[in-house]
């Protein structure tokens, strides 16, 4: 695979849609004809992006930015219309792309559930949370800065009256409740109980951004709950969930880590990864005989891998 290919895929997979899209275009290998004038060939394509596969990544990310922003019904809305196996795990959505796949001895199975009774609940969940929330929370999107604004944060319409206010989140409280008591596994509807009366809490104070439990109205929640249903679209999509940069690091990293840990030897010549002492040296002089190398491969750092200067 090319760094071009890992760069993109990495790119599509974390929905940097304009991103891609620019990295693709000026990435490309241009083929001149005669007279010096470029061939196109395939104009509605981005270098091998299809237009179906950017429609793709564009949804995700729309989702993914509903959710971040604590726009649920909006995201939920979107995946009911566009990705409905992700919700009701009747139908699986087509393949899109055949050599998106990972080789079958690559395969990675997504670390939080792809189960459409948990998405769900994790959904409505987080909705509850988002109603109960008294201070807005802004998101702030880190990527495609050219795209065009839009609101930063839910404004959910809540009820002037104290009373009926409190009357919808108590109503929305008992659904979460009866969905996670009709969950079929006795393992799983505990987990979700527990999770139910700890959100609950945040109905016994009136500005709950200074509670206790406050932590359940972070922006981390809403990530959390981001990236499961991104990972779900994936799994639904016959995509990768995890991005192939992501899934070779890890690869590498777990093959250096069980080298080093039944102590295997160097072959002569080998690229080692890098460590503290060759990082702090890196600038003396190699004159040293190969006798004073380590003995054994190091475990990856990839911090320090990353912190290395070319």
């Amino acid at each position: 695979i090319s760094q071009r290919s890992l760069v993109l895929d990495y790119l599509c997979h974390n929905c940097y849609t304009n991103t891609a899209r620019a990295f693709a275009r000026d990435s490309t290998v241009r083929h001149l004809d005669a007279d010096g004038d470029e061939i196109n060939n395939k104009p509605s394509d981005y270098a091998g992006l299809s237009a179906g596969f950017l429609k793709h990544v564009d949804l995700r990310e729309k989702i993914r930015a509903h959710i971040l922003s604590g726009r649920v019904d909006d995201a939920t809305e979107l995946l009911n219309e566009y990705f409905p196996s992700v919700l009701s795990g009747l139908i699986p959505s087509p393949t899109l792309s055949e050599d998106k796949k990972i080789p079958s001895n690559m395969n990675y199975i997504a670390s939080t559930s792809v189960d459409p009774a948990h998405l769900t609940l994790n959904l409505r969940i987080l909705s509850f949370i988002e109603a109960c929330r008294t201070v807005p929370l802004d998101y702030l999107p880190a990527s495609d800065i050219s795209k065009s604004p839009q609101p930063t944060t839910a404004t959910p319409e809540v009820p002037t009256e104290p009373l009926e206010a409190q009357m919808v989140l108590l109503s929305k409280a008992q659904k979460l409740h009866a969905l996670a008591t009709a969950l079929p596994n006795a393992a799983d509807r505990a987990i979700y109980l527990k999770e139910l009366n700890n959100v609950g809490g945040l109905l016994a104070y009136k500005v709950p951004e200074t509670s206790s439990i406050a932590k359940y109205l972070s922006q981390e929640r809403r990530e959390a709950v981001a990236d499961q249903i991104n990972s779900a679209i994936l799994d639904r999509s016959a995509l990768p969930s995890v991005s192939s940069l992501e899934l070779l690091t890890r690869y590498i990293s777990t093959i250096w880590s069980f080298a080093h840990q039944y102590s295997v030897n160097p072959r002569p010549g080998a690229l080692l990864p890098p460590t503290t002492s060759s990082y702090a040296h890196n600038t003396e002089s190699s004159t040293k005989s190969s006798d004073s190398e380590q003995e054994v491969v190091p475990p990856f750092d990839l911090q320090l891998f990353l912190n290395l200067k070319p």
